[in-house]
């Protein structure tokens, strides 16, 4: 399947794949804020522009995500992929740092309030890709 490429960094790779409504966003290591936060603002714009349905985080070797980006996160994007994308589903492969994973639960935490799609935590981007399909879940 054909990929179209985004943000090219090396922390930080997202790209679609139009065929299946999907954006997917690798992290490695520390992003920069600045790095994060643009990447973050792409790929939410590609998301509402295209009716992408599926959004996918690999942050199996991502480093901390800082406080500021945190908040800013949940202030900024949440809200915009909330009101504004036909997002169903975003799925988290989780971190290998219990730190980073107790990071993404409390910003996923923080969201439930707001996002009307389902959100979840896989170990392997098979069953997450396997869980996009499954639309009776």
């Amino acid at each position: 399947m054909p990929k179209i490429v985004l943000l090219n960094t090396p922390s930080f790779y997202i790209y679609t794949e139009a065929e299946h409504h999907l954006i997917v966003l690798q992290a490695e290591g520390t992003v920069s804020s600045e790095t994060y936060r643009k990447g973050l603002q792409l790929a939410t714009e590609t998301a509402i522009n295209q009716r992408l349905l599926y959004w996918l985080v690999d942050n199996q070797k991502s480093g901390i995500i800082s406080i500021e980006d945190q908040i800013w996160a949940n202030e900024v994007i949440a809200p915009r992929l909330a009101t504004e994308s036909s997002l169903r589903k975003m799925a988290f492969l989780e971190p290998a740092d219990t730190f980073s994973r107790l990071i993404l639960e409390n910003m996923m935490d923080k969201a439930r309030d707001i996002i009307p799609f389902e959100m979840q935590f896989f170990e392997k981007e098979e069953d997450a890709l396997e869980w996009f399909k499954d639309e009776v879940s």
